[in-house]
Order: C-alpha cells, then sequence, then structure tokens
C-alpha cells in the first residue's frame, strides 16, 4: 500500500531538492512539479493537468514500483 494520503495527493515544498528527498526518503513513487510559489509532491495518480500553473520537473520510481503499477492500471485509449 502507498504511503500517500489519496485525500491530499500533494504536499508543497519551498525547493525542487527538499521535494526528491522527501518522496525517496518516505520511497514514494510520483511526480514533482514546479508551480508559480514553490514545488509540490505529487502522487502516482496525479492528474494531468489539474494544477494549470505546474510543469513537471522530476519522475520518481520507487522500489515497491507504485509509479509503473499506477500507469498500468490506467484506461487504455483506443483513439484516434
Amino acid at each position: 500500500m502507498s504511503e500517500w494520503n489519496y485525500t491530499k495527493c500533494s504536499k508543497p515544498f519551498d525547493s525542487e531538492a527538499d521535494a526528491l528527498e522527501y518522496m525517496k526518503s518516505k520511497d514514494l513513487a510520483g511526480y514533482v512539479l514546479k508551480r508559480e510559489t514553490g514545488y509540490s509532491a505529487v502522487c502516482p495518480t496525479y492528474p494531468d493537468g489539474f494544477y494549470p500553473d505546474a510543469v513537471l520537473v522530476s519522475e520518481i520510481d520507487n522500489s515497491k514500483a507504485e509509479l509503473n503499477k499506477a500507469q498500468k492500471s490506467l484506461p487504455v485509449s483506443n483513439c484516434c
């Protein structure tokens, strides 16, 4: 089971390094986003575009492979 609290899939940080250190120390998979004010560490199920100001700066996989599992569980579209 993930360490993320899914009611709060985001945690703010002052720097990218702080966000990365937090995720690595907790062995969390997810992403680091640059925001208008600081950075956010977000869980693997972060919906792209949820934060209009966000720019993806890092993608973190972990030893439990949460990110890989989350990506495999997303629905596949046979569009276009």
